[in-house]
């Protein structure tokens, strides 16, 4: 899953992997700071709306926004 954050540097990506890595320990997680969007990559969770809602929770907990990028699934 992708992820679209408002996030702006190093630190930022720090908090929101650190906040997501500790809701799904096994997920693979890479940020991309220099895309305009600050794409959250996520892998290694269910691609769905439920497990999307608990990611884009756990960057909001650690001070961001984050909205998930579909690219044309439907939200299950």
């Amino acid at each position: 899953m992708q992820f679209k954050t408002n996030a702006k540097c190093s630190d930022c990506e720090a908090a929101i992997i650190k906040e997501v890595q500790r809701k799904f320990p096994d997920a693979k997680l890479k940020m991309e700071l220099q895309n305009t969007d600050k794409v959250l990559h996520v892998h290694g969770i269910p691609e769905d709306s439920e497990h999307a809602a608990q990611v884009e929770a756990a960057i909001k907990e650690a001070g961001f926004e984050g909205a998930w990028l579909t690219r044309g699934l439907e939200n299950k």
